[in-house]
C-alpha cells in the first residue's frame, strides 16, 4: 500500500505551524508522523499489510500541534492511497482487454513464444502501416521485443515494439506505393494506397478488413463503385459529412464565434435618443464618489441600474448558447447528409423548401409548429426566406462581426464557397468600414457605409463583386435571425451579380445561383471535394479532371453519387508523381 502526501507552502513569513497525521487501516496504525512547513515537499510511504478478502476501513486523523495563534495556515493534502495486491503469482489475473492484444495463451517455450510474438507484431504493424509489413522490419521488431522483455514481462517487450511501430514514419504518414509495371511519369498508386485514400476520404480512418482483403487480392480498383456504396451506407461515413461540411462551410469555427447579442439586437432597432441620454446619465453618476451623491442622485442611480439589468435579462434570450450552436451545426450537417444519403440534387443545398430544426432553433428562426429537442426535417412555410445553406445560422453567424453583420465577409463566402471565384486579398492598411462614415450627423446602414467605401476605385474593383451578394443577406442579423429594419430603416436586399443577373432579395438570389449559375456551383463544389479527398490544393494540371467530373455531375442532374464516383475514379485520386527513389 502506498500513501502519497504533499505539504503546500503558502507565501509568508516563517512560522512554527505543526500538525500530526495518523493513518490507520482497520484500526491498525500504519503511519503516525508530525509535519511542519517544508515548502511543498512531497512524502511517500509504503506498507505491507496482510488482508483477507472483503471490505477494509482506511481512516485519517489530523491534529494541530501548535497552540499559539498563527496568521499563516499550514496545508497538508493526501494526494493518493493506492492498494496493490495480492502479489503472489498464483493470484494474478489478466487486466481488462488483455485478450484483444494477446489472444489465447502466451507460450512458455522460447521458439513458440517467438512465433507468437511474430504473429502479434505482424498483424499490428500491417494495420499500422496500412499495408503488409516486410520480413526484415518484422525480424527487427521481434528481436527488439525479446531484448526488452529480459528481466521484464513478455507484454512489456511487445509494448516496446509496438511503440516503435507507432513512432515510425510509415505510421505517421500515409505511404503510397505505385504499381510495379512502368506506367510513365504519373503511375497508378498500388491498391493498398488506394484503400487508404478511399478510407480516409469517406471515413477519416484506416481501411477495414474488406478493403485490406480486396487490396491484397488486387481487386479493389475493379470494385470501387461497389465499395463506395458500401462505405457510404456505413455510419462511419458520418465523419465525411462532419469534416467536409466543417471545412467547406466553416462550421467547425461556430463554437469560437463571439457575438454580442445586445449590440446586434440594438442595431436592428431605431435610434433611441432617450436611451442614449440614460446611458450618458448613468456614466456620469457612476463616476462620482459615492459619498458626494445626493439622496436624489442615489435613487436615480439605482433606478437606472435596475433598468439596465432588466434590459440585459431581455437580451439573454437571444444569446448563442451551447444548445443553440449545436442545433445550428446539426442543421447544416443534416441538410448535407439528407442530400447525400438520398442522392438528391446538390442544388437543394442552395435552394429548397425544407430544413432541419428543433424547438430551440425554430424559435430562433421564427418558424412555428416545432416542439421538442430532437432535430427533424421540417417543411418550411410558403414564402419563407429559409432553405439552403446561405440562410442557415451557421453560415450567417461565422460570416458576421461580433456586433453586426458583415456584407463583405458574406459576399466573400459566396464567391469562394458557392461560385468558386474568390477576389484577390485586400491591399494593406484598409481602414475600418465605420471610418468611412465617421463624424456623420446620424448612424447609417451598412449599405450606405459600403457605398461610401466603394468611392475609392481600388476598393470598388473587388467590392462591386462582393457587396451585392453580401447585402442580399442583410435581412438576417449577425445571430442569424430575420429582421425587416436596420437602424430604423427598411433593409434593402436588392442587387445584381457582376455577371448581370439581378435579384430583389435573398429568395431570388438563391434561385439565380441554383439555375443561371449552377455550373459555377458544380465546379466550386467539385474543387472543394477534390481538395478534401486529396489533402492538397489543386494545380493547373488538375483542371482536366475537374472538367470531367463537372460534366458527369451536370449529366446526372447534380447527384452526389456522380460527384463522389467522379472523384475516386479521377486521375488525381488514382495516380501520383513518379518517385526517383527505388
Amino acid at each position: 500500500m502506498d500513501l502519497t502526501a504533499n505539504e503546500t507552502f503558502v507565501d509568508g513569513q516563517f512560522d512554527y505551524n505543526k500538525c500530526r497525521l495518523v493513518f490507520q487501516a482497520d484500526g491498525q496504525v500504519l503511519s503516525d508522523q508530525s509535519y511542519s512547513r517544508q515548502g511543498g515537499k512531497p512524502y511517500r510511504y509504503e506498507f505491507d499489510v496482510d488482508w483477507a478478502a472483503g471490505d477494509h476501513e482506511l481512516t485519517f486523523e489530523l491534529e494541530p500541534l501548535t497552540k499559539e495563534r498563527q496568521v499563516r495556515s499550514l496545508t497538508l493534502r493526501v494526494a493518493a492511497v493506492t492498494v496493490r495486491g495480492p502479489l503472489e503469482k498464483e493470484h494474478w489475473v489478466r487486466p481488462a482487454r488483455h485478450e484483444r492484444f494477446f489472444p489465447g495463451t502466451i507460450p512458455t517455450d522460447p521458439d513458440q513464444r517467438r512465433e507468437y510474438a511474430r504473429g502479434l507484431l505482424k498483424s499490428f504493424a500491417t494495420r499500422a502501416f496500412r499495408r503488409p509489413v516486410d520480413d526484415a522490419t518484422l525480424d527487427r521488431l521481434v528481436r527488439l521485443a525479446e531484448s526488452h522483455a529480459e528481466g521484464r514481462t513478455f507484454e512489456a517487450g511487445i509494448a516496446q515494439a509496438m511503440t516503435v511501430v507507432l513512432a515510425s514514419p510509415r505510421f505517421l504518414f500515409r505511404e503510397e506505393g505505385v504499381l510495379p509495371a512502368p506506367t510513365g511519369t504519373h503511375p497508378l498508386i498500388d491498391e493498398y494506397a488506394l484503400a487508404s485514400r478511399l478510407s480516409y476520404f469517406l471515413w477519416s480512418s484506416m481501411p477495414d478488413e474488406e478493403l485490406f482483403r480486396l487490396a491484397g487480392e488486387r481487386r479493389l480498383r475493379a470494385n470501387l463503385s461497389a465499395q463506395l456504396d458500401r462505405m457510404l451506407a456505413d455510419r462511419r461515413s458520418d465523419e465525411f459529412v462532419r469534416h467536409f461540411v466543417g471545412q467547406w462551410l466553416m462550421v467547425r469555427g461556430l463554437d469560437a464565434v463571439q457575438v454580442n447579442a445586445r449590440a446586434v439586437i440594438s442595431r436592428d432597432q431605431a435610434p433611441d435618443p432617450a436611451a442614449d441620454n440614460q446611458r450618458a446619465r448613468f456614466r456620469e453618476l457612476i463616476r462620482k464618489p459615492a459619498e458626494s451623491l445626493t439622496e436624489a442622485e442615489k435613487k436615480e442611480l439605482e433606478q437606472l441600474r435596475a433598468s439596465f439589468i432588466g434590459g440585459f435579462r431581455r437580451f439573454a434570450q437571444f444569446e448563442l448558447t451551447g444548445d443553440l450552436r449545436r442545433a445550428m451545426r446539426r442543421e447544416t450537417e443534416m441538410c448535407f447528409d439528407h442530400v447525400l444519403r438520398n442522392d438528391r440534387s446538390l442544388l437543394e443545398l442552395l435552394d429548397c423548401d425544407y430544413t432541419f430544426l428543433n424547438e430551440r432553433l425554430a424559435r430562433h428562426y421564427g418558424v412555428p409548429g416545432v416542439t421538442g429537442d430532437e432535430m427533424r426535417l421540417v417543411k418550411l412555410p410558403a414564402g419563407s426566406p429559409r432553405g439552403g445553406i446561405l440562410t442557415q445560422g451557421t453560415v450567417l453567424t461565422v460570416t458576421s462581426n461580433p456586433d453586426r453583420t458583415s456584407p463583405v465577409k458574406r459576399g466573400l463566402f459566396i464567391l469562394d464557397n458557392v461560385l468558386g471565384t474568390p477576389p484577390p486579398p485586400p491591399p494593406p492598411d484598409i481602414p475600418a468600414l465605420e471610418d468611412a462614415t465617421a463624424g456623420g450627423a446620424k448612424p447609417v446602414t451598412l449599405r450606405e457605409a459600403l457605398k461610401v467605401h466603394r468611392a475609392d476605385a481600388l476598393c470598388a474593383s473587388c467590392h462591386n463583386r462582393m457587396d451585392p451578394l453580401g447585402l442580399s443577406l442583410e435581412n438576417f442579423n449577425a445571430l442569424g435571425m430575420w429582421r425587416e429594419k436596420e437602424r430604423g430603416q427598411p433593409v434593402d436586399a436588392a442587387g445584381q451579380l457582376i455577371t448581370g443577373e439581378p435579384f430583389a432579395n435573398v429568395r431570388e438570389l438563391k434561385r439565380v445561383l441554383a439555375t443561371d449559375r449552377k455550373m459555377d456551383f458544380y465546379r466550386c463544389l467539385t474543387e472543394k471535394v477534390l481538395v478534401y479527398a486529396l489533402g492538397r490544393g489543386l494545380e493547373y494540371y488538375d483542371v482536366p479532371a475537374v472538367d470531367e467530373i463537372v460534366e458527369r455531375l451536370e449529366k446526372s442532374g447534380g447527384k452526389p453519387s456522380a460527384l463522389l464516383r467522379g472523384v475516386i475514379e479521377s486521375v488525381p485520386f488514382q495516380r501520383r508523381r513518379a518517385s526517383d527513389r527505388p
